[in-house]
């Protein structure tokens, strides 16, 4: 993962490389099923956007890796848990809650994270949390 900015929108965006995609078809396959599923709930404040999706501009016979564009977020939870950060009952509230939003509208939607992690929640300097990494999703 990489940060980046925008240059047309002057905002901060994520940038993951995910390389050899045509190597493995199971893979291949949980990375199609994470892009489904982010495309149809990333307009959920508790879930992270996945802005586009971008191909090398190589030639066709050497297409094998994609860059996908998320919004950017300050840190995980594992990291922040590792760095033993103070945490008021109030933070711990406002993540638990904002985490909670966002597997009640994954599972409305009919949707099972099964890989719901520290480190696959995303926290803002406010506290706000966005959970991500939907590739075990179904």
């Amino acid at each position: 993962m990489v940060k980046a900015k925008h240059l047309p929108t002057k905002r901060m965006v994520a940038i993951k490389k995910v390389s050899n995609i045509f190597n493995h078809p199971v893979d291949a396959k949980r990375l199609l099923r994470e892009v489904m599923v982010l495309r149809s709930m990333g307009r959920h404040r508790n879930i992270v956007k996945l802005y586009d999706v971008l191909e090398p501009t190589r030639s066709p016979d050497t297409f094998n890796d994609l860059y996908y564009v998320f919004e950017c977020q300050r840190t995980d939870l594992l990291t922040m848990m590792g760095q033993k950060a103070h945490l008021t009952e109030y933070h711990i509230q406002t993540i638990m809650y904002n985490l909670l939003c966002g597997v009640k509208f994954m599972h409305s939607a009919g949707v099972i994270h099964r890989d719901l992690k520290p480190a696959n929640v995303l926290i803002n300097e406010d506290c706000t949390s966005k959970i991500c990494d939907f590739g075990l999703a179904r």
